[in-house]
């Protein structure tokens, strides 16, 4: 018996998998066991033909592939390349002791060609704590040299039979430099609007969810667009997990390294629970963990279907998803910033001064029933787009607007056993308590209250919070707008 390693992706997390192949006599038969789903036993035939028009001999004798841990479910075509040269250390045409130090893994077309893989880069740093060399397609080469630093691209089951057979000398990819990029954002191009600027310079600096409500017309959309561009730069850890969801995911295009930007995701409102959430037969993630470290931007909020709004709620607060399955149990990060728009009322014109409002009282509540309660209270920041004035068109924008932030703290993402060790002085104490009975906050309001001022105190470059701080952040509190 041999046993060739490699490696299963649950979520965006690695696990070891052996792949024992044992050959005995019998009739020619070739079963692959250990809960290997659909596309890893048609992989037999793949394996076959590989072998075949690969100028290797095929062993007519009885088969057996065991993927262990056998209680763990294996899907995807990785497996093909590590049972191939099972097969061929087992029938000995290939050293054993040339498999040891390697984790192995690739899809084989039926001429033996080697095609990449969706959820590479969570092998590659399964590789790297073992401390284990990485045997993988070409494809997939520079996305896995971004977490490991021992690996070895080859381009077809010749390729990799000659390399472990130490008839070709192969050197390992090295790692590229990590250069973050940061998108030019359509802010410039929106005329007036300052206080939702401000809002969404504070969002955008501080890891705060925003939600801009006004009629249409008002540039709601386009300022959600440009949070992206006011960002800090997508750090190297980020980048890394980034890129670990949309491997996974199968989205990353191949021969393509870390993702230097960070991800927009803008789902139209017909979205299904599923397609906002994550899973699928093969759990799969949603938009929520692909906006992770980047910005999911809900565009009339208020047209999503009120369950799938409903579970923003978890996702939001707990910064991670879990997706449970009969037999499987998948964890994504869900560390999106959140900008959503939304009109006041079905008509759009609520709250417009110059146009009248066609709602009735009933259609009003009704359509605003979706934001009400714990998912509102979710959401830090709020204002009011007022339609433009005439002098608004005519003012030069400050070229400053497209610059992006300098870096603050991520204080939106703060617990509140954090947000209680901040320092407050007496006034700043005093204040709150006066918006705590006044706008009667909830203890979430009120710890997003501090986060919020500790975000514009830094934007201020100062180190406490001072009362001033308190105010503007009161300011964009959903209590303060008798709106909702």
């Amino acid at each position: 018996m041999v046993t060739v390693k490699s490696a299963a992706v649950l979520g965006i997390q690695a696990v070891p998998i052996d792949v024992e192949v044992d050959i005995r006599s019998g009739l020619p038969g070739f079963e692959i066991v250990g809960m290997a789903g659909l596309s890893v036993k048609e992989s037999r035939e793949r394996i076959r033909s590989a072998l075949k028009n690969s100028g290797f001999t095929y062993p007519m004798h009885k088969i057996i592939v065991n993927l262990a841990p056998a209680d763990l479910k294996k899907t995807g075509t990785l497996y093909d390349l590590p049972i191939a040269i099972g097969i061929l250390a087992a029938t000995g045409q290939l050293p054993l002791e040339n498999l040891a130090d390697y984790l192995v893994v690739g899809e084989l077309s039926l001429n033996g060609e080697l095609r990449a893989i969706p959820g590479l880069i969570s092998i590659a740093e399964l590789a790297q704590e073992q401390g284990k060399s990485l045997l993988i397609p070409a494809a997939n080469s520079q996305e896995a040299a971004a977490a490991c630093s021992r690996v070895y691209p080859v381009s077809s089951l010749s390729h990799a039979f000659s390399f472990l057979n130490n008839n070709i000398n192969i050197p390992p990819i090295k790692q590229a430099a990590y250069v973050p990029s940061v998108p030019s954002g359509p802010m410039g191009i929106v005329k007036g609007q300052q206080i939702a600027k401000r809002m969404l310079a504070i969002a955008a600096a501080g890891h705060h969810h925003a939600l801009l409500v006004g009629p249409p017309g008002t540039g709601k959309t386009l300022l959600a667009r440009s949070v992206q561009s006011m960002m800090p730069p997508l750090s190297r850890a980020e980048a890394v997990e980034v890129t670990k969801i949309y491997s996974s995911a199968g989205l990353l295009p191949p021969n393509s390294g870390l993702i230097t930007q960070r991800p927009v995701r803008m789902p139209h409102h017909n979205i299904t629970k599923a397609g906002l959430l994550g899973g699928g037969t093969n759990i799969q993630p949603g938009e929520v963990s692909l906006a992770s470290s980047g910005v999911l931007i809900l565009d009339e909020l208020l047209e999503f279907k009120s369950d799938v709004l409903q579970g923003l709620r978890e996702p939001l607060e707990a910064k991670k998803i879990t997706i449970v399955r009969a037999n499987e149990r998948v964890t994504y990060p869900t560390k999106f910033l959140l900008i959503a728009t939304t009109n006041a009322c079905p008509c759009g014109y609520l709250g417009d001064p110059y146009h009248e409002c066609r709602c009735s009282h009933s259609e009003i509540h009704r359509y605003q029933k979706k934001l009400m309660g714990p998912l509102l209270d979710r959401i830090d920041l709020f204002t009011f787009l007022e339609p433009l004035k005439t002098e608004d068109y005519y003012n030069d924008h400050d070229p400053s607007e497209t610059i992006p932030l300098k870096s603050c703290h991520p204080n939106g993402l703060l617990s509140d056993e954090e947000v209680q060790k901040i320092q407050l002085s007496a006034a700043v104490k005093n204040l709150l308590d006066k918006a705590l009975q006044r706008l009667r906050l909830s203890g979430r309001g009120y710890y997003k209250t501090i986060k919020i001022a500790k975000t514009i105190a830094e934007l201020d470059g100062m180190s406490e919070i001072q009362p001033y701080h308190v105010g503007e952040a009161l300011r964009y509190r959903w209590e303060a707008m008798n709106l909702f």
